[in-house]
């Protein structure tokens, strides 16, 4: 069997790096931070036969991209099981994306490899066929360690910052909490049945052993196994029909309590749960948004999924829509986090059958079978003439053995985890097998091959560190990921190269996002470092049998369509007619800025509008999930939506560089307001790594950044922030500040309601509705505005867009994601831009109606009768790989002088208010570059695969 080591994605701009270990039959995966889906879509590769996830932290820089990848994993019918390790807290930040994560085709399994010292014969973590994982604790020395900044005492958190950890009760020797059932259900112990049976049950109130349980339970809760895929089933098992689930009566309380249902679930146990508590995933017999079509269902089923990925759920256990019992540790939520490192070892070969000595000694049929998988025989010989038994051992027949290959993963955050790491190589016998201050010494029970460091700000260039470097044997490849000393091309050379043809036709409207070909600080200019050690690059292969030293993967190289033009390799080949339509664009444009010269510029005409993520639901190799920057002048800057890879397509537009110019530091530290529509994955997912940044801000922000969202955004942020610190809890008052979207709607009556789809779900003391009427109105002083109204739309969950208008005359409205709805209309009537998801092309109204999505003819329908100036069309499905086909004949058809702009949306299109104007003249040209460039791989993704 041959097995293979590569690079997913490596340090850079837009990406942390993740290392992927392939054999014929599995997968594993090392990290999966933002963008790894993309990555996988990038280079071609595939996520097939995934079978384990390590991770060597439990935070956003490592685990941001696990949510987007558990859905595609989870619609792509080729992966049912997953095993997940990580550090103490990455079975807690799993279970906090319990409110918009739900796949029933997966079963997961999930593991906090506490942080232990290592022994002489440590035990692996991790055992399968292929490989044998240990996992060696990498811990911050605290006389090293940096100060934490900002971070509030809370209950649980000593004025130090360090977490107190509350007393465990003993659970039940006969009743482990991890024990499971013959169909693999978590088996709960008597103390959390009893928890959940209690009707003022609070998960806040567990510790321990019982809270591990309670996530283990979000998480079976999350990925209950009831639909695997056609695969994983029996061979000869026909498919049974899906009956639909019958709501099953609950029991009456008295008068005035709330009724509860029970359902067996977990062997004999039971769950409770009460039905206001689904209310985020149950339609409401009557939808409060008003829907513009008329033949859109007005009662859907009370079964309904309001989850627009999956079916509907099983009844939901007591607590799931309440905060998660807090989690403790001995480290605080610092920016200097504990880490795993992970020792891979390969399978042994047996040496290869000898025919000659096994017919020598009588060996012959299946006994040589026998022989070649290891285990002994007996055969009957003749000696001097009698026929007596013996017995032949493999090594009689089989040649010498192939010694394991072993890779090693490293993720060494700052100078003070180095002497942890050190002492964990020096004091394990089994370690000394792999390193040795006297590299003379090592054997060769094993043969290292591969270690990767992932170093943080000065590791690389420390003596120690490099010392312990030398500690391998002079033939290891040492692939190193360090923003000093790696290159930072391009990633998403698919998308680039379309933007490096359209910036001949505006440089302004479509400018190169920055990277760099060159290190600040060249491997080869630091002395004691390992001969053969290199730069971690996303095409870098090493296969390790048969072996091979490391190359770059031919099929990562042969699809980068930017860089061999950008180095003068290739020249960039534009056709006759698309240079003829630049020119013409480029004419019309110019005559009619001249003949706008002198007249009045309208409000808000230096507004700028920059979407950095314009698809919907899943990446493509052309554009990243939602998210739209708007930038005001002297006052600050609004993102509508968060999705994953926000934080990157931010940083390549602006540039990481603090010297520079309006860099992304610059750009973060100016926001003021993150608007989050619903807690569908694809618009919010990138908000935690945003947030993760914006306290590495130096010196931190003057202002506070408001958030405003829908409770279960607030909620999964708070519970985050026990892991890492996001800003929640900063006692500067510069921090985060929470603002729940139905504070702010439009037809506000003073009050949250109380029941219903539309209820807040909660009565956290951050929910409070005076709260967050006073937050609001900071927010809009700080950022000029006159108004900033939620707008209650039709979708597939609770979702809000939002109507700002600002103090100088101009407004924008964002409408999430949404069937058309008068709702949108009445409140922003007259805007200067509406913003509007358009999913699908007019040819599937039938399908944007079945998925609560808008056609590209709805939206502009609906900017036309609000009146609206301008037209920002966003959120295009995958279908369509550059445009939806119907965006230039609406945007050209029956145009008349008072129609509104429309305008597509394409990630880092750069655009003004005063300049949306320009779109429609290059639209033509647009059209046929997309066309130029089509790709054979750019073929529709289905619908099934994509809503």
């Amino acid at each position: 069997m041959n097995w293979s080591t590569s690079i997913l994605t490596t340090i850079s701009t837009d990406t942390e790096p993740s290392i992927v270990i392939t054999f014929d039959n599995a997968k594993y995966i090392f990290n999966v931070p933002e963008n790894s889906n993309r990555g996988f879509l990038q280079s071609n590769r595939n996520w097939r036969r995934a079978r384990t996830l390590f991770f060597t932290q439990a935070n956003v820089q490592r685990t941001s991209g696990l949510g987007g990848l558990l859905m595609t994993l989870g619609d792509s019918a080729t992966v049912d099981k997953l095993n997940m390790y990580g550090p103490p807290g990455f079975t807690h930040l799993l279970a906090s994306m319990r409110s918009y994560m739900f796949r029933d085709s997966l079963k997961i399994t999930s593991t906090d490899i506490p942080h232990t010292t290592p022994t002489i014969n440590p035990t692996p973590v991790y055992v399968d066929q292929n490989i044998t994982v240990y996992a060696i604790p990498v811990l911050p020395s605290p006389e090293h360690e940096a100060p934490v900044r900002g971070i509030e005492a809370s209950p649980s958190t000593s004025a130090q910052g360090k977490r107190k950890r509350s007393p465990t009760p003993d659970l039940p020797r006969k009743r482990r909490a991890e024990e499971t059932d013959s169909q693999g259900k978590l088996v709960l112990s008597d103390l959390l049945t009893k928890a959940l049976r209690n009707h003022n049950f609070n998960p806040g109130t567990l510790v321990g052993a019982v809270a591990d349980e309670y996530r283990q339970l979000m998480i079976q809760t999350m990925f209950p196994y009831t639909n695997p895929t056609e695969e994983s089933k029996p061979a000869r098992a026909p498919p049974a029909p899906r009956k639909p689930k019958k709501e099953k009566q609950g029991r009456e309380g008295r008068e005035g309590q709330q009724k509860v249902i029970f359902e067996p679930v977990f062997g004999k146990n039971l769950k409770a749960i009460s039905p206001e508590s689904q209310r985020d995933f149950i339609r409401p017999s009557v939808p409060v948004a008003t829907v513009v079509e008329p033949s859109v269902p007005s009662e859907p089923a009370m079964t309904d999924n309001v989850d627009d990925y999956r079916r509907s759920r099983a009844q939901l256990p007591r607590g799931f829509h309440v905060q998660l019992p807090k989690f403790s540790s001995n480290f605080s939520p610092s920016q200097t986090p504990p880490t795993h490192a992970y020792v891979i070892v390969g399978p042994r070969f047996r040496g290869k059958f000898d025919a000659a000595k096994a017919a020598a000694l009588g060996v012959f049929g299946r006994d040589r079978s026998t022989l070649a998988k290891g285990k002994a025989v007996t055969v009957q010989v003749q000696e001097n003439g009698e026929t007596i038994s013996r017995e032949v051992q493999p090594d009689e027949v089989l040649g010498e053995s192939e010694h394991p290959g072993v890779v090693i993963v490293l993720d060494t955050p700052s100078i003070s985890h180095i002497p942890s790491l050190v002492s964990s190589f020096k004091g394990s016998g089994f370690y000394a097998k792999f390193w040795s201050e006297d590299t003379a010494s090592l054997g060769h029970e094993y043969i290292v091959r591969a270690v990767y460091h992932i170093c943080g700000d000065g590791v690389l260039e420390n003596e120690g560190y490099k010392t312990f470097m030398n500690g391998f044997s002079p033939d290891v490849h040492h692939i190193i990921a360090s923003r000093e000393h790696c290159a930072d091309p391009i990633t998403f050379t698919s998308d680039t190269f379309n933007q490096l043809r359209l910036n001949h036709l505006d440089s302004n409207m479509f400018p190169l996002p920055k990277f760099s070909l060159v290190p600040k600080k060249d491997l080869s200019t630091i002395s004691g470092l390992p001969a053969r050690s290199l730069a971690m690059a996303s095409s870098l292969h090493i296969s390790l049998r048969p072996y091979a030293p490391p190359i770059a993967s031919p099929e990562v190289v042969v699809r980068d369509k930017f860089h061999p033009i950008i180095t003068g390799e290739k020249p960039l080949d534009i056709s006759r007619e698309l240079q003829s339509r630049i020119r013409n664009a480029q004419l019309q444009v110019a005559e009619k800025k001249a003949a706008r010269i002198g007249a009045d510029s309208c409000p808000g005409a230096d507004v700028g509008i920059l979407p950095l993520g314009t698809a919907a639901s899943l990446p493509t190799k052309y554009r990243n999930v939602l998210s739209t920057l708007i930038r005001i002048p002297s006052w600050g800057s609004i993102l509508l939506d968060t999705g994953e890879g926000t934080w990157g397509q931010m940083a390549r537009h602006f540039g990481l560089d603090k010297d520079m110019p309006n860099n992304v530091w610059d750009v973060l530290r100016d926001l003021k307001c993150i608007f989050v529509s619903h807690m569908h994955g694809d618009h919010h997912m990138g908000l935690a790594k945003i947030l993760a940044q914006r306290r590495l801000l130096d010196p931190p922000p003057n202002d506070p950044l408001y958030i405003v969202s829908v409770r279960g955004t607030h909620l999964y942020l708070r519970e985050q922030s026990d892991i890492q610190d996001l800003g929640l809890h900063d006692p500067s008052g510069n921090g985060v500040i929470s603002i729940i979207s139905e504070a702010l709607h439009h037809r506000s009556e003073g009050s949250y309601h109380n029941s219903g789809r539309w209820a807040i779900g909660g009565n956290e003391e951050w929910v409070d509705y005076g709260t967050s009427l006073e937050n609001a109105r900071h927010m809009r002083q700080l950022l000029g505005l006159q108004s900033f109204k939620t707008v209650d739309m039709f979708h597939r969950c609770r979702c809000y867009g939002v109507v700002l208008e600002h103090q100088d005359g101009w407004s924008v409205a964002f409408s999430g994601d949404t069937l058309p709805t008068e709702n949108l209309v009445y409140a922003g009537k007259g805007v200067t831009v509406l913003i509007h998801e358009a999913t699908m092309g007019d040819d599937e109204a039938d399908m944007a109606k079945r998925k609560s999505h808008s056609t590209v003819g709805q939206a502009i329908d609906i900017g036309k009768r609000m009146k609206a100036k301008n037209i920002l069309l966003t959120h295009f499905s995958a279908r369509y790989p550059k445009m939806p086909p119907s965006v230039t004949q609406q945007a050209n058809e029956g145009k008349s002088q008072n129609d509104p702009i429309i305008v597509p949306a394409f990630d880092h299109l750069d655009l003004t208010i005063g300049d949306m104007w320009k779109m429609g003249h290059y639209l033509p040209a647009l059209e046929l570059n997309f066309h130029d460039t089509m790709d054979e791989d750019d073929e529709p993704v289905p619908m099934t695969s994509v809503e």
